[in-house]
């Protein structure tokens, strides 16, 4: 593995609840690494993002940015739908997502946008010519030609598609190409290659614009199902352990860690995990996605400690993907998965912390 003398530094979610910030806050330095930024979505008036979440106006997001601001951090506005429909290219309709930019950096002092649409990536930097961009991993940039086209635009970060994020010879060559800096999502859960993906991501650009009570979602049953069928899913999937993060210093220090969707417990657990770079419990309660779905309903169970000594780092990133003629992945499923599973993190994130501490008392947690 790579080793660095660099600390490392993360960009962590907003999940709108502010109790949850005051309380990232305190994890904003730890063992020589820093948080640099947190990312949230902003008003739906006027864009959606890549997740669902509770109503918020202006007033409440100036207010949310100021507080960041105070501690020190940088703010990441997501405006990083997919799709949204045929007005999302009216001139209007762009007008008014750019005015309200132009609110936030000028007034505000907003640091960056992160973007998914090529077009507006282009239009948001004419305007603003110092302004961070982040291309969204929602941008699918998984090859070099993406990536500069996505730069050539005028984004200066780039967050690679999660699907390349084992292969390190694709990610030097990109990184020695552009001339920007990367951003890796280290804990997203998704299928390697979900054939879902593109499609849920479309569903959540327009609900996320939709004041609503948010509800259930068909496509991570789908991606659940899939899994059941074939645990070694699991291990294919593009998550990068905290304890592996130092193996991608070469390439960016920098590493983006997802739950803006999930419960306090969830967020602090893993942003503390990976602030660390140590991670002694089950790795589904730190990973999202389907993966962390599949943990809740199903308790399946996967001990994060037992991969370093199959190799797993220096295996995974040497893989070519060509399961046909190799088993490591279903071979560690069958050695490795258990379920039916209860841990502190689960009982935490479905609310019954008080359930947790009667059996962390009786002895009956892992």
């Amino acid at each position: 593995m790579c080793s660095s003398m660099a600390n490392l530094e993360f960009s962590v979610p907003y999940n709108n609840d502010p109790e949850t910030l005051t309380e990232v806050f305190k994890l904003k330095l730890q063992k020589g690494n820093r948080i640099r930024e947190v990312y949230l979505s902003g008003p739906q008036q006027y864009s959606g993002s890549g997740r669902i979440t509770e109503e918020m106006n202006e007033a409440e997001f100036i207010g949310i940015m100021k507080r960041i601001h105070e501690e020190g951090l940088r703010v990441n506005l997501l405006m990083n739908t997919t799709c949204e429909g045929l007005e999302w290219y009216n001139p209007e309709v762009v007008k008014t997502k750019i005015d309200f930019l132009r609110r936030m950096y000028e007034e505000h002092g907003l640091e960056a946008v992160t973007l998914a649409n090529p077009l507006y990536v282009a239009e948001v930097r004419r305007h603003f010519p110092d302004l961070e961009i982040c291309a969204s991993v929602l941008g699918e940039i998984d090859c070099l030609e993406r990536a500069e086209i996505f730069a050539r635009l005028g984004a200066n970060v780039i967050t690679p598609d999660v699907d390349i994020n084992r292969n390190l010879p694709l990610l030097r060559k990109m990184k020695k190409a552009i001339k920007g800096e990367f951003k890796l999502m280290v804990n997203d859960g998704c299928l390697y290659k979900c054939p879902f993906r593109r499609f849920h991501f479309n569903y959540i650009s327009h609900r996320s614009k939709e004041v609503a009570p948010i509800e259930g979602d068909a496509f991570f049953a789908n991606c659940s199902q899939v899994t059941l069928w074939d645990y070694s899913q699991i291990f294919k999937s593009g998550w990068i352990r905290p304890e592996d993060l130092e193996g991608y210093t070469d390439i960016t220090p920098f590493f983006k860690i997802v739950g803006r969707a999930r419960p306090r417990s969830m967020v602090l657990r893993t942003v503390d995990a990976y602030m660390k770079q140590r991670w002694d419990g089950d790795l589904l309660d730190i990973l999202s996605g389907s993966l962390n779905k599949l943990g809740l309903e199903y308790g399946a169970h996967l001990e994060n400690k037992c991969l370093t000594d199959y190799g797993f780092f220096a295996r995974i990133t040497s893989c070519g993907y060509d399961c046909l003629d190799c088993d490591y992945c279903q071979d560690l499923a069958a050695k490795l998965m258990r379920f039916r599973v209860i841990t502190r993190g689960k009982l935490e994130d479905l609310q019954l912390k008080e359930a947790a501490d009667e059996l962390e008392r009786m002895g009956k947690l892992p």
